[in-house]
């Protein structure tokens, strides 16, 4: 799996020189890693989501919509091309190549298929290039925050949430911070 910040950014955000917790801020960082893939994919199964690669054969769920197009989203955030494309209808019905050159267009992350007529569900294989290479600044930047908030909260021992209970007020929680949120904004993924 690929850390999306690094253990001199991390310990430059916090001030630290110190290599005492280096083993702890490793870790650290690979879970804002895993926490930013699950957040922006909306999926359990998506470690590496924002890595640029090369997937074949990914079977998923995509829909045949009134206007006459298959409409699938491969788990990247961007679609580079596609090099093969198949559907079925659900259950063991045999796999139907599409042409690739003359029916399929990508837009983001999300992959058209045209020259359908019934609107339906379908089961998709396709085998695709996707992912960032190298990974948006703003990405990694929020990763690094990530990981100091994991670490602060590690090292102090906070609970859930930290607040002023005559006043109503909530000063702290362990949710995400609304800064890296706006900062994964553009890349939390929406489909239909």
């Amino acid at each position: 799996m690929t850390d999306y910040t690094s253990l001199s950014s991390v310990k430059l955000a916090l001030g630290s020189a110190q290599t005492t917790d280096d083993t702890l801020l490793a870790s650290l960082i690979t879970q804002a890693s895993r926490v930013i893939d699950r957040y922006c994919a909306g999926h359990l199964n998506s470690d590496d989501y924002f890595v640029r690669a090369a997937v074949t054969d990914a079977v998923l769920t995509g829909i045949v919509a009134h206007d006459g197009w298959l409409y699938c989203w491969p788990r990247k955030p961007i679609v580079e091309s596609v090099t093969a494309l198949a559907y079925r209808d659900f259950g063991d019905k045999t796999w139907q190549d599409i042409n690739i050159a003359e029916w399929v267009t990508v837009e983001g992350y999300t992959v058209k298929a045209g020259g359908f007529l019934t609107p339906r569900r379908v089961q998709v294989k396709i085998s695709f290039t996707g992912g960032f290479n190298p990974l948006p600044d703003d990405l990694v930047n929020a990763a690094t925050l990530l990981s100091v908030r994991f670490y602060r909260e590690v090292k102090s021992g906070l609970g859930d949430s930290i607040g002023v209970a005559e006043l109503g007020t909530l000063t702290y929680t362990k949710a995400l911070p609304v800064r890296v949120i706006e900062m994964l904004k553009p890349y939390k993924r929406v489909t239909a």
